[in-house]
């Protein structure tokens, strides 16, 4: 039988490393489907959620939404 150690071992960082990566994706999806900058598609995004009462996507924007620093607040490709 295999000793168990005293120190518990560091929680890997590849989980919050992917959902970093799907938040980001999601952010880039939104801002083309509305042309506008990242904080404005999410909060377009949790608004439309909120309204179809999916309460778990609206929880997903929101948190997008709060945690989008201003540096990321950038503006969507016009469409040709």
């Amino acid at each position: 039988m295999s000793k168990l150690t005293k120190v518990p071992p560091h929680p890997s960082n590849e989980t919050v490393e992917k959902d970093d990566v799907a938040a980001a994706t999601a952010v880039e999806l939104a801002m083309e489907v509305y042309s506008c900058d990242a904080k404005t598609a999410a909060a377009h995004r949790a608004i439309e959620a909120w309204v179809e009462k999916r309460e778990g996507e609206f929880t997903f924007w929101l948190h997008i939404f709060s945690n989008l620093k201003p540096d990321y607040v950038q503006r969507a490709p016009s469409a040709p």
